[in-house]
C-alpha cells in the first residue's frame, strides 16, 4: 500500500537562485548543476520547512524535487488558462515523483 505524503514539484526563480549562488561563491555549470549543490538543496529544505511552520505535520511537504524549467503551454504542461495539466506532468517527471515514495 502506497504512503500518503504531501510532496511538491518545485520550479525556483533562477534569477534569484543565480543571485543567491553568486553572493555565496557556489560554483555550477548549468541549472541542473545548481540545483544538485548541497547548499542549495538545503537552502531549498530550509525555505519549506519555514514556510509551513504554522501547518499541521500531515499538511506538510515532505519531500520535493527541483526541476530545471518552468511548466509551459508549449510542452503541453498548462492550458491556454494556465492549469496545470496534472496528468502530462506526472507522465513528465515520473521519475522525481516515484522516488517520492520509494521508502
Amino acid at each position: 500500500m502506497p504512503s500518503t505524503l504531501c510532496s511538491a514539484l518545485i520550479v525556483p526563480d533562477f534569477n534569484a537562485l543565480i543571485d543567491y549562488a553568486q553572493a555565496h561563491s557556489i560554483d555550477y555549470l548549468n541549472r541542473e548543476s545548481l540545483l544538485k549543490n548541497e547548499q542549495i538543496l538545503s537552502l531549498f529544505t530550509y525555505r519549506v520547512r519555514e514556510i509551513q511552520h504554522e501547518l499541521a505535520s500531515y499538511e506538510q511537504v515532505k519531500k520535493f524535487a527541483l526541476l530545471t524549467s518552468p511548466f509551459t503551454m508549449e510542452a503541453g504542461e498548462l492550458t491556454p488558462t494556465l492549469k496545470l495539466r496534472r496528468k502530462i506532468i506526472l507522465q513528465r517527471y515520473k521519475k522525481e515523483v516515484d522516488n517520492f515514495y520509494c521508502d
